[in-house]
């Protein structure tokens, strides 16, 4: 499945969430990582999402079977790195 996760969170707890992602999703922008992920993985994501937020936490998963199905637009200067090659 392909997912969107976007989350608002404090700046202390930002590092935190990112380093996490990271591990699964690609890093599209601030507070934006993107991907696609197993079943198995997906939960695994939401469990460190859950265990990992604060109270004034606010995260959204946008997920979808598809990737094809996914109509995709940029604009302006790309910030984060949705590419496997270093």
């Amino acid at each position: 499945m392909f997912v969107i996760i976007v989350y608002d969170t404090e700046k202390r707890n930002c590092v935190r969430l990112h380093k996490n992602l990271k591990r699964y999703l690609f890093w599209n922008q601030n507070s934006v990582f993107e991907g696609s992920l197993t079943k198995a993985q997906y939960e695994e994501v939401k469990q460190i999402l859950k265990d990992n937020i604060v109270d004034s936490s606010h995260v959204v998963i946008y997920s979808m079977e598809n990737e094809k199905l996914l109509k995709r637009e940029e604009l302006g200067i790309e910030k984060g790195n949705t590419s496997n090659f270093l």
